[in-house]
């Protein structure tokens, strides 16, 4: 179960601009301990600025369908882009990662669109062999969580129309919700409540 993108590249301005702002210190009050409902232990913690390889580990845990699904086209490995995901500011881009066995398995994150600062545009990556546990739903209500106390108020989506898994989680959040269709995808805002 992969899903989302963040459409919105940002300037290599703004990109300079935002690793020039000091972030917040590593958050260690997220980190949790869980038993998905198969007994698959794992550990939950916000993503380090260390940890671009362990996300390159991740991509070759998805097949080109997840990679497709996540990004809407298959992109190559790259440690630069690893580098650039695993550092958020922990308050208007955040990440969650789910560890197994000391592997990165999942990664959600939301990334706040700062011209509408309630919103903020989520996506989530599971490696294939891990879907269908619960970890995309587990990751969706703990990632709310987090970006409501930073407030949040709306997630917002792009998932492709054939991407079950990860409307699933959406319609199963319990979260109010609209979906509209777009081509070939389908655009969710997803409110927090």
């Amino acid at each position: 179960m992969t899903g989302g993108i963040v459409r919105r590249i940002p300037t290599a301005e703004e990109e300079r601009e935002r690793l020039a702002r000091p972030s917040l210190p590593y958050p260690p009050g997220y980190e949790e301990d869980v038993v998905l409902r198969d007994g698959t232990p794992l550990h939950l913690r916000p993503i380090r600025p260390d940890d671009g390889p362990e996300l390159l580990k991740l991509y070759d845990k998805l097949s080109n369908t997840s990679l497709y699904h996540r990004f809407f086209v298959v992109p190559g490995k790259d440690a630069s882009k690893a580098d650039y995901l695993a550092h958020v500011d922990y308050e208007n881009q955040f990440a969650l990662v789910a560890v197994l066995a000391g592997d990165v398995v999942a990664v959600a994150r939301y990334h706040r669109d700062l011209a509408r600062p309630d919103h903020a545009e989520v996506a989530f990556t599971v490696a294939d062999a891990l879907h269908g546990k619960g970890i995309g739903s587990l990751l969706f209500e703990r990632l709310a969580g987090i970006a409501r106390r930073h407030g949040v108020a709306f997630f917002d989506a792009e998932v492709l129309t054939d991407n079950t898994g990860m409307i699933r989680v959406f319609e199963k959040s319990g979260c109010p919700m609209t979906r509209r269709t777009e081509g070939d995808h389908f655009h969710f805002e997803i409110a927090l409540g």
